[in-house]
Order: C-alpha cells, then sequence, then structure tokens
C-alpha cells in the first residue's frame, strides 16, 4: 500500500474524560502514516495534562496561549499541516480502528478524489449508541441545489491537502457560532470530485457540557439559514457571499432571521429543547424547556412544542419495543 501522509487535526476543550480513548483510537489505526496534531485550547480541566501523558512522535502539540474557539484552532491546526491528506478527530470522539486505512484507499483508488466522507454513529457520555447516521450523499445534487441538505458528521471529512490550500481555512464569519465545517465543505465539494462510504467509521459523541449544547444564541440556530443563503447565491450567481463585497446583502440576512427571535424570545430555548430529546438529552430537554416557558409564559407554542417532543419520544420508544427483531 502507497502510504500517503495523513494529517489529523484535534482541537481540545475540556475534553478530560474522553482525551485518552480519542487519541487512543487514532494511535491504534490500522493506519499508520499519520501525524496527529493537537492544541489544547486553555482547558479549565486536566485536558492538557492528560495530554502530556502520550509519548508519540507522531503527536505534535500546538497548544494555545488563550481561547481562540473550536474554529480558529482548527485554522491554526489546518496550516501546519504536512501530509498530502488531511481529516480531524475531535477530542471526545472515536474513530473506529481502520477508519483511515479505509478511508485512504479510496484516494488510492481514484486518483481524481478531492474529498471522503463516511457514516457515523452518535454515542452519549458513556459510550453508548444513540443512533446510526446511515445518510447517502449526493455530491452532485449538493453542488446545485441549495435545498439539498448533505447530512454528515464534519469530522468525517477527509481531503486533499491540495484542494484544502485551493479553498483556504473556515471562514472567521462562523466563529464560535457553528456551521464553519458544512459551509467549508460546500466549497470543497464546488472544487472536487467526492465519494461518501456507506461505512460507520466514526463515533460522534453528544453530552451535556459540549459546547454547542448550552448555546441558545439566536445566530447559532438560524446560522443555517444563511449557509443556504450562501451556497443558493453562489449556485445561481457564482458570487460568494462571503467575499467582503456584499455586505449590505449579508446584513440585511441577518435582520430577517434575527428579527424572528426579537419578536419571539422564547423559539430559541423551544428549538434548542426540541433537539435535546431528539437525541435523548432529556435533562437537557426540561431545562430548555423551562426556560422558554420562564422567557414567555403566556406563548401557547411553548405548551404545545413541549407535549410534542414527549409525545413524539414516547412513541418512539413504544415502537421500538414492539417492533419485530
Amino acid at each position: 500500500m502507497q502510504q500517503l501522509l495523513v494529517s489529523i487535526v484535534m482541537p481540545a476543550y475540556n475534553a478530560e474524560k474522553y482525551i485518552a480513548e480519542s487519541v487512543n483510537s487514532i494511535l491504534s489505526q490500522s493506519y499508520q502514516n499519520f501525524e496527529l496534531l493537537i492544541a489544547d485550547d486553555c482547558s479549565t480541566d486536566r485536558t492538557k495534562e492528560l495530554l502530556s501523558t502520550f509519548n508519540d512522535s507522531r503527536i505534535l502539540f500546538y497548544h494555545n496561549e488563550s481561547n481562540l474557539g473550536y474554529l480558529k484552532t482548527c485554522n491554526k491546526l489546518f496550516s501546519l499541516c504536512k501530509g498530502e491528506l488531511v481529516t480531524f478527530q475531535d477530542a471526545d470522539d472515536i474513530s473506529v480502528p481502520d477508519r483511515i486505512e479505509k478511508q485512504v484507499n479510496e484516494f488510492l483508488k481514484d486518483k481524481e478524489l478531492g474529498i471522503c466522507t463516511s457514516n457515523s454513529v452518535m454515542i452519549d457520555s458513556a459510550g453508548k449508541k444513540i443512533m446510526s447516521r446511515q445518510w447517502a450523499i449526493d455530491y452532485e445534487k449538493f453542488r446545485n441545489d441549495a435545498d439539498y441538505e448533505a447530512l454528515l458528521c464534519g469530522a468525517t471529512i477527509m481531503l486533499k491537502s491540495d484542494l484544502l490550500r485551493e479553498i483556504g481555512l473556515y471562514h472567521e464569519y462562523f466563529n464560535r457560532l457553528g456551521g464553519e465545517d458544512y459551509e467549508w465543505f460546500f466549497r470543497a465539494v464546488c472544487k472536487g470530485k467526492g465519494v461518501h462510504m456507506n461505512e460507520e467509521l466514526y463515533l460522534y459523541r453528544i453530552h451535556n457540557s459540549a459546547v454547542k449544547v448550552n448555546n441558545t444564541a439566536p445566530r447559532t440556530i438560524y446560522i443555517h439559514d444563511i449557509i443556504h443563503e450562501i451556497r443558493n447565491h453562489f449556485i445561481l450567481n457564482q458570487e460568494y457571499l462571503l467575499d467582503g463585497k456584499h455586505e449590505v446583502e449579508l446584513k440585511s440576512l441577518e435582520e430577517k432571521f434575527e428579527k424572528e427571535f426579537r419578536d419571539e424570545p422564547s423559539k430559541a430555548f423551544r428549538i434548542k429543547a426540541n433537539g435535546a430529546i431528539a437525541l435523548k438529552q432529556y435533562g437537557g430537554f426540561l431545562k430548555l424547556s423551562w426556560a422558554a416557558f420562564k422567557t414567555e409564559p403566556f406563548n401557547s407554542k411553548n405548551y404545545t412544542a413541549t407535549l410534542t417532543s414527549i409525545y413524539n419520544r414516547f412513541k418512539g420508544i413504544i415502537y421500538n419495543l414492539i417492533k419485530p427483531n
């Protein structure tokens, strides 16, 4: 097998419960020609201390002197990658033992390939499976139809470093908002050939201490609407809304989506609560639902949404109990 060097970027923040398992899932890969670039983002727990116990020449530490956030830390590590291929390993997730090998093989089979993604499994804080994420991706449709959503776990993306240099880093517009990987993925798909592997090669962990779980700022919710508009504008006009030339149009979009949350302050909590119960985060669901009630106690939508979410959750539980094996 041709031994392409794979650069694996790992930003880490307050991941002491999971960091050792995450790093070891890379060190135990069947494919061994990699560099693992890790940056602790000024964690307030023992993450950095635990990382110091690893002694492997393939691990390169670039710890931050101040908290930069996930996006800027990734960009920092991107700029330091030396491999022909680049991918991710989030500090609380797990890669299955042959993940890297199988993805590298796709690039070896097709020299024109620029991007490879895979299915994943969502797990809880204890490592128990929540759900499989088996989604086929139609790369051509994602490139040409803004209404088509490519459902994927962003950490499964592996791409050629040449393509990374062509499309650039995560755009700082998304700093501390989320969605940066999806918009970046769209730019990559517009430039490179992609393939999606119908195999569960990555375990994506959902837990209550995750930063995005606790962020109820409206913009973190409607950021995907902004990305939809960015994609649509590019598909229709071949113009990039984040190129610095469309500030007025961008501000208009932001105001349109922001107004919905100003007019209905409990909406953000309600949306986050619905997402929490779908992921079986029942404590988070109750906390967010209560926040919605307190914010707008006379908004009937909050009560309807809470009861509907509970009903759908119980319906799903009952179905799983009685469905044939």
